[in-house]
């Protein structure tokens, strides 16, 4: 008797193991899935931003939501790579680019993903 809870104890702590590499599998391909969405909208929004946006608005952030990269590829002919964010909420999903005043240009950028 003491031998068989001996062997179904090893089996559940195997199948724990398992279970616990395949769901840190699972997260680490998710997290970097995510991060290549982040990468792609950050480029983005920093293109439209350089383009569509004045640098002497009087904010020091400016939003830049799916939806207005989306518009720019269909009404201005842009063709920002948005492959992966089809499923995405398009008012919610966006980056927040931070102005260089000194330059004009866009100096950092924080992506917000609601896919």
């Amino acid at each position: 008797m003491k031998n068989k809870k001996k062997v179904v104890l090893i089996v559940i702590l195997i199948i724990i193991v398992v279970v616990a590499a395949l769901a840190f599998l699972f997260l680490q391909n998710n997290e970097s899935h995510n991060k290549e969405l982040e990468d792609k909208m950050e480029t983005a929004s920093r293109d439209y931003f350089e383009k569509y946006v004045s640098a002497n608005d009087s904010v020091n952030v400016y939003k830049v939501t799916l939806e207005d990269l989306e518009t720019a590829n269909k009404e201005n002919g842009e063709e920002y790579d948005l492959k992966g964010l089809e499923n995405c909420d398009k008012t919610n999903t966006f980056a927040n680019i931070t102005i260089n005043y000194q330059t004009g240009k866009a100096k950092n950028a924080q992506v917000e993903l609601k896919c």
